[in-house]
């Protein structure tokens, strides 16, 4: 009874519009008033959801990101990427999907690479013969690459609420991420020889490959020091996070392309996206504690093991789950509501505990361009000048190929517990 009053409340507001924050208060608030709860201890639990070291991750990679809008670091990028695959049909569709992933690398945010590559891409793909519906559709797939390869704020939420190291979930995600940007790729290229786009028959020479490449130093040597440091046991990712914060702004004085006002302009984008994840955070914290207090968890997990006879239907069942909650819910909440109901009964039932916890956050990534509430689509409408209805067309290739090799990693586990397992030990 307690748990269908808690989310019938929960996903009735939610259906009617009210933003998911407080969505999930009222419905914390249908237990707590009747249980007669303490205000002082709403208010610790709700201060004790965004006291974590891991979570100061969230805001400094997103400023790494937002800082790296106002220089030339992203423009650098897209420059060194095209002098090494822009010579073959559908060259520019590649140069973006490359540019994309390594743009991931250096944020891990989807909606802040969308909107730094897109400007820069999208004149290019139509000069290139793409339609503007795929140019904005392959865009907004490329940004889903954002929360998949590390650095992840997906993957640094889970990992403070679950207790599962985020070094551990970093590595995980670098597999799965290259091949889904391998698998856009392919995409692009069959569209390209389908719809005969014309070839770039542009070859960089040896000199100006050099001369880019140089020019991309700056931007390059950021993933190293990001995921080098992590991987290497030398920083937590919290630490990395604060290195690439102050890396970006020192390059940003130094060629004096940061100016005062575009640095207040990132810390203002900085401030308004990181509280809105830490409010939901918090409140998410408190439901979490009245579902531990209740025993939810534990109830529904015993009742999934009762009915589900091995793994595999599990996982099945699980990605289901995932794919219409992904296109339905903002990813962290959704994270920091059923990953404490559903995880429990798979490792229950025999799985890595890792393998489940990179897998939630993929599958719920691919919500990021699945209609009708993907924040990547509305970041390539505003990016692009598309209308919604056209930025999801050109995506539809893209997001089905994104949903078949999630299900390749759900189903065959090395291909996320390979590199931890090599790198850090099982």
């Amino acid at each position: 009874m307690i748990g269908a009053v808690l989310f019938g409340t929960l996903f009735l507001l939610m259906f009617l519009g009210m933003p998911v924050c407080f969505s999930i208060l009222a419905a914390c608030l249908t237990y707590i008033l009747p249980n007669g709860v303490a205000i002082a201890g709403i208010a610790q639990r709700l201060v004790t959801g965004m006291n974590s070291f891991v979570l100061l991750a969230i805001p400094l990679f997103t400023l790494t990101g937002y800082i790296m809008e106002q220089t030339t670091l992203s423009v650098r990028l897209v420059e060194f990427v095209e002098s090494l695959f822009g010579g073959f049909r559908g060259s520019m569709g590649t140069v973006t999907i490359v540019t994309c992933a390594i743009f991931a690398a250096l944020t891990g945010s989807g909606p802040a690479t969308v909107a730094a590559i897109g400007a820069i891409m999208m004149p290019a793909l139509e000069r290139a013969g793409y339609p503007r519906s795929t140019s904005a559709g392959m865009i907004a797939a490329g940004g889903a690459l954002g929360p998949i390869i590390p650095p992840s704020a997906n993957m640094v939420v889970y990992g403070a609420a679950m207790g599962l190291s985020v070094s551990k979930m970093f590595i995980g995600g670098v597999l799965p991420g290259i091949m889904i940007a391998m698998a856009l790729c392919a995409v692009n290229t069959v569209i390209a020889h389908k719809r005969d786009f014309a070839k770039n028959d542009r070859h960089h020479p040896t000199k100006e490959i050099l001369r880019r490449t140089f020019r991309a130093v700056p931007t390059l040597v950021l993933p190293v020091i990001i995921l080098g440091g992590i991987y290497g046991g030398f920083v937590t990712p919290t630490e990395a996070a604060v290195i690439s914060s102050v890396y970006a702004m020192l390059y940003g004085f130094l060629s004096r392309e940061l100016r005062p006002r575009a640095l207040g302009m990132a810390f203002t984008k900085t401030v308004l996206t990181s509280s809105t994840i830490s409010f939901i955070i918090a409140v998410a914290n408190l439901f979490g504690w009245i579902l531990s207090r209740t025993r939810l968890p534990a109830i529904i997990g015993g009742a999934i093991i009762s009915v589900i006879p091995n793994k595999w239907v599990y996982l099945a069942v699980l990605m289901a789950i995932l794919f219409v909650v992904g296109c339905l819910m903002e990813t962290i909440p959704s994270i920091l509501i059923l990953a404490p109901i559903l995880i429990p009964a798979g490792v229950e039932l025999g799985l890595d505990e890792l393998h489940l916890g990179v897998l939630f956050c993929i599958t719920l990534t691919v919500g990021f361009i699945t209609p009708p509430f993907g924040i990547n689509l509305f970041t390539a409408v505003s990016t692009t000048g598309e209308d919604y209805i056209s930025v999801v067309k050109g995506v539809i290739p893209f997001m089905i190929v994104m949903l078949l090799c999630v299900l390749i990693c759900a189903f065959i586990e090395p291909i996320i517990t390979f590199l931890p397992d090599m790198m850090l030990g099982a």
